[in-house]
């Protein structure tokens, strides 16, 4: 249920109450931006335990709301289905407010709790917020603190707040000022656990940091196989793109060689910033990173191709925004690309790919690639005068049943007119397709693309998303989608 962006008036809120009682779980509500006073939001608390995914991004939550959202919870706590949390942009600050949001956890099954961009929760509320959570709070598995005002000296809190969260799978710091001691306390605390995001993008980290991190991930190692593991302990990816470090460090962290599982993302910011060699950036994704948003170009795709071969273990690899052409991708297989036997997730969005750019790629995808499931080619003119192309764009449509392997395929933006989507329908969705997500919007697609779909929905079990916004469907076809 989705009702963000609308300015909601007391009736309405009855309502919405009102529709909500009658439904003993909903999958989600989106209340972003609706302007909700604390009033509004705790005539709605009754309700809102039975929602699962509760979004309230961008309104004025109250410490007397979630005190009354936390009381709900804690009455009817065997049949809350609450799992995830937004309360991004909240202007939640504060001891009271950190305390009424424990409460709330502690009531819940919650597995996601996004704080972003509450700028005045600080030290402050990061300490009350730790202190107030009860031991143990198993089902946390992601939480963000992102943009909430952390300074230095939260190195205590962070490492309090972690210790009760057990199951925490993913932690985002960015956008805050910590300093190098509130990271290594933390790095400290994280070693012995399996932690697998660790988001420190954009704060005030430099060079005195790099000797911490590299001890967290050898520990880690060294601790997982200390307890009896078999296998290499699950991989662990630490983002710290955007902070002061030297060139010299990434070099450092390059020839470390820490562990083929372990990732250290510096990403494009990183890059920019910092004014890094591109000697430097290839060094380190050699071993670690797979991002070089807006910064590669068609000169790096032989080297980039280069450390895709059989024994990289990169599993994804961003190359948006990098300029690259059709010669580029053909550099970027013939370095290596089609060898690799790791690669999950392949993006090459914002570029000048055309249609022989994309066949040469559907080609690796089917010749190699054994790993590869999702791919992402949007806002790039793969079809455009493609009635010129004739036996190219026969064998276009040839790959794309061959690929029966990916469960995720972005075409959005790529210049495709109505037959063109019709024909890509066909191809992809047969009886054979494993894809679960189809993007096709900003395109020309109408009502020839449409009822391809439908047809081909007749057939595809495992379809679940697709997206069509901006193209030209009329009623009509609308209609005949939700009808399918």
């Amino acid at each position: 249920m989705d009702v963000s962006h609308t300015i909601l008036e007391d009736v309405d809120i009855l309502a919405l109450s009102h529709i909500l009682k009658q439904l003993p779980v909903v999958q989600k509500v989106d209340l972003s931006s609706c302007q909700l006073s604390g009033t509004q939001l705790s005539t709605l608390s009754p309700v809102l335990p039975r929602v699962v995914d509760l979004v309230l991004f961008s309104n004025s939550v109250d410490s007397p709301a979630m005190d009354d959202l936390a009381a709900v919870c804690s009455e009817s706590r065997p049949s809350v289905h609450m799992q995830k949390l937004n309360l991004s942009l909240c202007s939640m600050y504060g001891e009271v407010a950190a305390k009424s949001l424990a409460s709330v956890v502690a009531s819940t099954h919650l597995g996601h709790l996004d704080l972003t961009g509450n700028t005045r929760f600080g030290n402050q509320g990061l300490a009350s917020l730790a202190a107030a959570l009860p031991e143990e709070c198993s089902s946390v598995t992601w939480l963000s603190v992102a943009n909430c005002g952390l300074q230095p000296g939260c190195a205590v809190a962070l490492g309090q707040l972690v210790n009760k969260l057990p199951k925490l799978d993913e932690l985002h710091l960015e956008y805050n000022c910590l300093a190098n001691s509130d990271v290594e306390n933390l790095l400290e605390e994280l070693s012995s656990r399996h932690l697998r995001h660790l988001h420190l993008d954009n704060n005030h980290l430099d060079d005195g940091v790099v000797d911490s991190l590299c001890e967290c991930l050898s520990v880690r190692q060294s601790l997982f196989r200390t307890s009896g593991g078999t296998s290499p302990a699950p991989p662990c990816f630490i983002y710290i793109h955007g902070n002061r470090m030297s060139e010299a460090v990434l070099d450092s962290i390059a020839r470390q060689r820490l562990c083929s599982n372990d990732r250290v993302y510096q990403g494009a910011r990183y890059v920019a910033q910092n004014r890094v060699h591109e000697r430097s950036v290839s060094s380190l994704v050699q071993n670690y990173g797979g991002n070089f948003h807006n910064f590669a170009s068609n000169s790096m795709m032989s080297s980039v191709g280069g450390y895709l071969r059989d024994d990289s273990h990169l599993v994804y690899i961003d190359l948006d925004g990098c300029h690259i052409s059709d010669d580029g991708i053909r550099m970027l297989n013939n370095g290596g690309l089609r060898h690799n036997k790791c690669l999950q997730y392949l993006s090459v969005s914002n570029n000048c790919i055309h249609l022989l750019g994309f066949v040469t790629l559907l080609e690796a995808i089917v010749t190699g690639l054994p790993a590869l499931r999702a791919v992402a080619v949007n806002d790039n003119p793969v079809f455009d005068n493609v009635e010129m192309s004739g036996a190219l764009y026969t064998s276009c449509l040839q790959l794309l049943g061959q690929c029966s392997r990916l469960i995720l395929l972005h075409l959005t933006a790529t210049c495709m007119s109505d037959r063109v989507g019709s024909d890509i329908v066909k191809s992809l969705l047969t009886d054979k397709s494993r894809l679960v997500w189809l993007k096709m919007g900003n395109n020309e697609l109408a009502s020839e693309t449409v009822t391809t779909l439908c047809v081909a929905m007749e057939h595809t079990t495992t379809l679940q998303y697709f997206s069509l916004d901006s193209n030209h469907l009329s009623d009509k076809d609308v209609q005949l989608l939700l009808n399918s």
